[in-house]
């Protein structure tokens, strides 16, 4: 599902001058001694607020230990500004070297062989008339070089006009060669050459293929990263080359030109050097070991000392950005003060928790979390693997269940109960929505929590489901056949069908605590039979139906599966089907199919973990007052937090209208945003009580946990049910066998 969130913020700079050590660690599988002691080094961060004032950086190069920096800021009444720096990183101050003209923005700078500074700009140039108006509007670009020393401007050239076929140019990356030609690219579709009189040498067409980065390397030559892939700008063919040897560049991984190597490569989990001369790329460090949220990091590079430095930009929650230059100094690890180590497994790293980890990291003096991401490079296996660790001495002491049958490893008694652990903290119980505690309990033991969630369901029309949310398969398939629509839901394969009959709920046909399974009764065997009414996943072409709303207006879609992560989303549905909707759920036995998701991973910890204080200081945080009232958004949150004051103050604001004044004094009701789902967009006013009401109910709907089903009995389902599907067998058959398999399968799991 597509949603769209349209929102303005205004930027203001704020820093904080923090210094803090990347500790290693008393634990872990890298241990080389009993005292703890581990050899080899690491590179220890220092944090320092930029010596200027900035809202947004627009442009940036850097030079040696010498960066470049065009930056704007906003004023309300000014509108926005902009400014060059020379920027001394060894020394972290910086130099104006001149302000930007009005609507004049800096799209790429290069640093030349002389020390002078190369800029292309661009600019609107308004004609306004006597009512102040614009008339006319005519876009300008320019090439100039200046002096790095003073920013005095030795010479200026229009060069408009190298882009005939364009009423508006937009260059996201420039660079320069050896040769001091310059190369601007626009991203998707050409790199324009220019020589260094800025005199036009050739377009490069760049077909379908998409610029990830494009920077000079330290020999002075071009690359980019086109689709993942590492290519050599071809001036003399005019295209791009072929791709560099099996050196890997990510999709979203970011060049920079080195000091010492080819390259830096900047990716959203660490930094590598790109030795082209030895086809070798050799990881530094992961950016969450020297405590650095990926999703910050703006610029990367290298100082003559041998230091790798970072510039980052966070946002703070009170409005307004903060960048901060970080440097990163190598150092032997027996220099660096150990903490005990907590290992956190997960598939894959939110990036909330990745927040809350680093904040954790650079604040505990006694504990610091190391992550290990099994689905890093192969998820199925990653995912295997993990659940191989839980039962073995490798198990990780903090856990993300939001990928695992938690029920599953809280019978085998792998992890920890959770209550006293809160009773102990003094968090009471009753401040919590305690239905969606209830998800991760087992026989009244607390085995997960989840910061913020949100709601997994079916929703129908009203007038074809009724008003109460909850229903068997029979009463699901009842209905199926009554109405007898073009399409049970908008993407009805085969494998879809049986993932919402039974994958999302598969405590449906397994008690993991008896260790019964009940593949072989009549409710299973009619999911089988539904699921063999739809085609195969490589049959269905979505792409020809007709869109969501008109499918929904015209009852050509009988269900929908949708998510409830907001008011605000609510509002989207409710507008969408065009008349009073409900969210009847996935269907079960229980008739309780509103299923609680983890918006950012539910955490549990490790019944054999040598470190639970730390763990659950960890845990506490994300739950205690602070960080879930942080989670309360004004432009609808992607989740609801589970402490109850916080979820009112959510509502709250969820109901508070925004108003602007007419020219003649009127308050008039504001969208507070707009929301969208594929081709459908709905402008979202202030909530109403009867919709934050209906929201309440459905949130106190739910208490079972969606879709942590076992990869292992999936594959086992997917094997068994390929002969009933091809008609081989009957479902009956089918089921017996998945029942004999899976029965085998808990047995031994449990």
């Amino acid at each position: 599902m597509k949603k769209n969130r349209k929102f303005t913020l205004a930027a203001v700079l704020a820093g904080i001058l923090f210094t803090a050590l990347a500790g290693c660690g008393k634990s872990g599988g890298n241990q080389a001694g009993e005292d703890g002691a581990k050899e080899g080094s690491v590179y220890v961060p220092e944090f320092m607020q930029l010596d200027l004032t900035c809202d947004y950086m627009d442009s940036f190069v850097a030079a040696g230990d010498v960066a470049y920096i065009s930056a704007s800021t906003w004023d309300e009444e000014a509108g926005y500004s902009g400014v060059v720096y020379k920027y001394d990183l060894m020394e972290n101050k910086a130099q104006q070297l001149f302000e930007l003209g009005e609507n004049e923005n800096i799209y790429g700078m290069i640093v030349n062989e002389d020390g002078t500074l190369t800029m292309v700009s661009g600019s609107d140039n308004y004609v306004f008339d006597e009512e102040g108006e614009v008339v006319e509007n005519s876009f300008k670009m320019s090439a100039f070089r200046i002096s790095a020393e003073d920013g005095t401007v030795i010479e200026e050239s229009d060069i408009t006009e190298r882009f005939p076929e364009s009423e508006y140019i937009y260059i996201q990356r420039m660079c320069g060669d050896a040769q001091g030609n310059i190369y601007l690219s626009d991203g998707n579709s050409m790199i324009c050459v220019l020589d260094k009189n800025y005199q036009k040498l050739c377009d490069i067409d760049i077909g379908d293929q998409w610029i990830n980065s494009m920077a000079a390397s330290k020999e002075g030559d071009v690359y980019a990263s086109v689709d993942g892939k590492l290519k050599k700008i071809d001036l003399a063919g005019k295209k791009i080359g072929e791709t560099v040897g099996n050196l890997e560049i990510g999709w979203g991984d970011t060049l920079y030109t080195g000091m010492n190597t080819s390259f830096l490569v900047s990716s959203n989990s660490q930094v590598s050097v790109l030795d082209l001369s030895a086809a070798t790329k050799e990881t530094l460090f992961n950016w969450i070991d020297v405590d650095i949220n990926a999703e910050n990091i703006q610029y990367v590079g290298e100082l003559s000392d041998g230091r790798i430095w970072a510039i980052t930009r966070e946002y703070k929650e009170e409005g307004g950005a903060a960048y901060e230059l970080v440097c990163f100094t190598k150092k032997d690890r027996s220099e660096v003060a150990a903490k005990d180590e907590i290992v956190f497994g997960t598939m894959w790293m939110d990036s909330d928790i990745r927040k809350q980890i680093i904040d954790f990291n650079k604040t505990n003096s006694q504990y610091r979390i190391v992550v290990r991401e099994y689905g890093a490079d192969d998820y199925e296996s990653g995912l295997i693997q993990l659940g191989a660790d839980l039962t073995t001495a490798n198990c990780p002491d903090l856990i993300n269940l939001s990928q695992v049958d938690f029920a599953q490893y809280a019978s085998k008694g792998v992890l920890e109960d959770l209550y006293p652990y809160m009773e102990k903290s003094g968090i009471k119980k009753e401040e919590y929505l305690e239905n969606i505690l209830k998800a991760y309990e087992v026989d009244g033991s607390l085995y997960g929590i989840m910061p913020l969630f949100y709601i997994n369901s079916i929703a129908a029309k009203t007038s074809l489901v009724g008003e109460e949310n909850g229903w068997t398969l029979t009463e699901m398939l009842d209905l199926v056949d009554e109405v007898n629509p073009p399409y049970v839901m908008m993407y009805d394969s085969r494998n879809t069908m049986l993932w919402y009959c039974v994958y999302q709920d598969i405590d449906e046909f397994i008690d993991w605590e008896s260790g019964e399974c009940f593949f072989n009764g009549e409710e299973f065997i009619r999911a089988l039979e539904f699921a063999a009414r739809f085609p195969d996943d490589a049959d269905v072409d979505y792409s020809e139906r007709e869109s969501i709303e008109t499918l929904l207006h015209e009852d050509k879609v009988l269900l929908m599966q949708t998510t409830l992560s907001s008011v605000q989303e609510y509002q989207m549905m409710r507008g969408m089907f065009g008349e009073e909707i409900t969210y009847v759920g996935f269907p079960n036995k229980e008739q309780k199919g509103n299923l609680v998701v983890s918006a950012s991973g539910s955490l549990g910890m490790s019944s054999k973990s040598k470190y639970k204080d730390g763990v659950w200081e960890f845990m506490k945080t994300l739950i205690e007052k602070e960080y879930q009232d942080s989670l309360v958004n004004e432009h609808g949150n992607w989740g609801f937090p589970i402490r109850k004051e916080s979820l009112e103050k959510q509502f709250e604001l969820d109901m508070t209208p925004n108003y602007y004044e007419d020219e003649d004094g009127n308050q008039i009701e504001n969208p507070k945003t707009t929301w969208g789902y594929n081709d459908f967009t709905i402008e979202i006013m202030a909530a109403t009580q009867e919709e934050v009401d209906a929201v309440k109910a459905l949130i106190a709907s739910a208490e079972k946990v969606s879709g942590n089903t076992d990869q292992q009995i999936i594959n086992i389902i997917t094997e068994e049910t390929e002969p009933f599907f091809k008609g081989q067998k009957s479902a009956a058959d089918v089921a017996n066998i998945i029942q004999n398999r899976v029965q085998i399968y808990v047995n031994e799991n449990r």
